[in-house]
């Protein structure tokens, strides 16, 4: 048995830079979480260069390159330089538990709701709903971690500046969302751990992963709505006007579906269908089509190796793999499925990371090592839990990637990475 993929946390990255530009946040995401005619032309070449990041890319307000901890080059670092590296780094992990903590119990929206009034602990903890003994251990780090002052009564303050990044609808929101990462995907660590023994398992069922199909529909639909319908669908030329007139679409991987409720909303003649190996993030999908009284959608729980290619042979004229094919526990052979279920003229969008497949050519990607290390817990290891899986992993890369859809039988039409995404999109058309 494969896997069809569950969406991992790089469809959040894209928006880390991009959507983190100073533009006016309207959609909180609540503390718990609750979600709410083509010319074909050859896909242009890989450049060598170790960057494969839109130019610019960089933290808001525009000051420059992000250049990430470990990132310069090697030659001129000492053994006290790098001890050093590693201390900050360690201490930034801990800190991110509290960043986490400080988001899903709404404490940074209470701090920036004083607007800078200094506040004490009991009042911090009265307006939240906490308890003070926790607020003010949590404080403390928040305090030494130079997020909040204090002041010389010992009250506390969020200043301005840092308010407009983490209160309620601040700037910083995606990456408020991605430090819930680190706790959530913590708990599979000793399951990681004795998949490295040789004797150990293959890898980690998604039975383990119960938090992460809902988590992970949140960061992705922050990152639909503000760019689904604005850009992805024009970026697919005719494809608007395909959707208009009414065709077939098929989400792989839809987890709860909202990209593919987005698009059903928008284009009411076409008919959208979601599959997932997941039950759960299925039932999601399918309580939110019923809110939203949708007649042309469906979701279904399936693994995609097991979509009937006969049966559905020439269905689909659009297909969409989110960031889900490199969970799979065999990409090539999905991809063949998939060329059999396309229409004459259909096409294929795929997003994977805008990466390289070779390990030192991504040296200068900022975020490189937030991608391999969550697709060390959990998007390689989903897919070698499944029977022969490949392990392809989120890093999976241009290179490969694109061999994979060569192998699989599509025509690529066109690889483009739009500034500021994280992920390439592969526009692949039936053979």
């Amino acid at each position: 048995m494969g896997n069809t993929a569950r969406k991992p946390f790089v469809r959040f990255i894209p928006k880390l830079l991009q959507s983190t530009s100073m533009e006016s946040n309207t959609n909180r995401v609540p503390p718990k979480m609750s979600t709410g005619g083509l010319a074909a032309s050859p896909p242009p070449a890989i450049p060598a260069a170790p960057s494969v990041n839109g130019p610019g890319l960089g933290p808001p307000g525009g000051a420059g390159p992000m250049i990430m901890p470990g990132m310069g080059q090697p030659g001129n670092e000492n053994l006290p330089m790098f001890g050093n590296r590693i201390a900050q780094t360690i201490n930034g992990g801990f800190l991110t538990l509290s960043l986490a903590a400080g988001y899903q119990t709404g404490l940074f929206t209470v701090l920036a709701n004083y607007e800078g009034t200094p506040k004490t602990s009991h009042e911090i903890a009265a307006d939240a709903g906490l308890k003070e003994r926790y607020v003010r251990e949590w404080l403390g780090a928040m305090v030494t971690g130079n997020i909040v002052d204090q002041d010389e009564d010992g009250r506390f303050v969020l200043p301005g500046h840092r308010a407009a990044f983490l209160g309620e609808n601040g700037f910083g929101r995606e990456l408020l969302i991605l430090a819930s990462a680190l706790p959530m995907q913590s708990k599979v660590f000793n399951n990681v751990m004795e998949c490295f023994q040789k004797d150990g398992p293959s890898g980690v069922s998604y039975d383990h992963f119960t938090e992460f199909h809902h988590f992970m529909s949140v960061m992705s639909n922050v990152w639909w709505e503000k760019h689904l319908i604005a850009s992805f669908v024009p970026s697919v030329p005719g494809l608007n006007e395909q959707l208009e007139s009414g065709i077939s679409v098929l989400d792989l991987g839809c987890g709860e579906g909202g990209a593919s409720i987005m698009l059903a909303e928008r284009f009411p003649k076409s008919r959208f269908h979601g599959i997932d190996l997941v039950e759960d993030p299925i039932k999601h999908a399918r309580k939110a089509k019923a809110e939203k009284k949708l007649d042309n959608i469906s979701f279904e729980v399936m693994d995609a190796h097991d979509i009937p290619a006969e049966a559905w042979a020439e269905s689909y004229d659009f297909v969409i793999a989110s960031d889900s094919l490199h969970d799979m526990a065999h990409p090539t052979e999905v991809i063949r499925i998939i060329n059999r279920i396309l229409t004459p003229q259909g096409r294929l969008s795929v997003l994977e990371v805008n990466a390289h497949s070779e390990i030192r050519q991504n040296k200068m990607m900022p975020y490189a090592s937030t991608f391999y290390t969550n697709s060390l817990f959990h998007c390689m290891t989903v897919s070698l839990h499944a029977e022969g899986g490949e392990g392809k992993g989120n890093m999976w890369g241009r290179e490969d990637t694109e061999a994979s859809l060569t192998a699989g039988g599509l025509n690529v039409l066109s690889v483009d990475a739009p500034e500021g995404w994280f992920n390439v999109h592969y526009l692949c058309q039936k053979s």
